[in-house]
């Protein structure tokens, strides 16, 4: 299959399951993203725009790997979307930095240079959540060891030591790695589950 001619959502799925697809989006997207970005402003460099669509990337990858996203458009519209959300952001923070984007400069017959003013996506407020999601895990670790039994040991030995499930089998003396595959599931299972309970308290 040529990864060149997949679509979005068939991209989107590949990437999850390995990250060096990503670079297909870069290729596809990047010289437009650069292109929209400099009808919007002529007061920023060349090295700026790549890092604003280096974040923009990275805000994507993010939201991929999270199950819960769902694209409602295009990939180079979401893209598109993040870097002006972010370019405003800089305009607002920045006095030196002009905006120039109105109804003339975007063309909206060009399907590559359209955005959607509903995406607000950030690279601070993405790691903001992040923050409060491994505070969460953290909390329902330490929960998780105060009620004993494997699931602690077992995941801080799988995550943090590297052990295989091998290992962990001979460790614990579970009967076969399929049984310590199991038992690991669980734990995860109920580790989301008291994370989640943390989140929204």
């Amino acid at each position: 299959m040529s990864l060149s001619n997949i679509s979005d959502l068939e991209l989107i799925e590949l990437i999850k399951e390995d990250h060096d697809n990503l670079g297909v989006i870069y290729k596809r997207n990047k010289e437009y993203c650069i292109s929209f970005m400099r009808r919007m402003t002529s007061s920023i460099s060349t090295d700026e725009l790549n890092d604003v669509f280096q974040d923009a990337m990275l805000i994507l990858y993010e939201k991929i790997v999270n199950e819960d996203f769902k694209l409602t458009s295009s990939i180079q519209t979401y893209l598109n979307s993040v870097c002006r959300f972010q370019l405003l952001n800089k305009f607002r923070s920045d006095k030196k930095f002009v905006f120039q984007e109105d109804d003339t400069m975007i063309d909206k017959m060009d399907k590559n240079m359209q955005y959607d003013t509903g995406i607000n996506d950030l690279l601070e407020s993405l790691e903001d959540e992040k923050e409060t999601q491994y505070k969460a895990l953290e909390e329902a670790l330490k929960a998780l060891k105060e009620a004993g039994g494997n699931c602690y040991e077992l995941l801080t030995l799988f995550w943090y030591h590297k052990k295989s499930l091998k290992d962990l089998t001979i460790f614990f003396g579970y009967s076969s790695s399929d049984n310590t595959k199991n038992q690991k599931a669980r734990c995860q299972k109920r580790l989301k589950k008291l994370a989640f309970n943390i989140i929204n308290e």
